[in-house]
């Protein structure tokens, strides 16, 4: 059974036939915890073949405002909109 729930994202979902007999399904989807303090990326396979099934599922879990320090300290800051407002006086 894949991971999807209703309060993921799935970032990617993948079904590919090898062979004539094995068959692979994938799955990346991202999750908030409750508290919105945590993101957690999983990534689940499974494997089907004529020997069986195999599945593996990894997470991979970070804090919210880790993250985002990171992706201030590696991206490139890029200014899409910018204006200035002036008062206007009544005469």
């Amino acid at each position: 059974m894949m991971t999807s729930e209703t309060d993921a994202l799935v970032l990617l979902q993948r079904v590919a036939k090898h062979g004539d007999a094995s068959l692979q399904c994938r799955e990346v989807s991202l999750r908030l915890s409750a508290d919105q303090q945590h993101l957690t990326l999983s990534r689940y396979s499974e494997d089907y073949s004529p020997e069986g099934l195999e599945w593996v599922e990894r997470q991979h879990r970070i804090s919210v405002s880790e993250l985002i320090r990171w992706v201030i300290k590696q991206g490139e800051p890029q200014v899409l909109v910018q204006g200035r407002e002036s008062q206007r006086t009544s005469a």
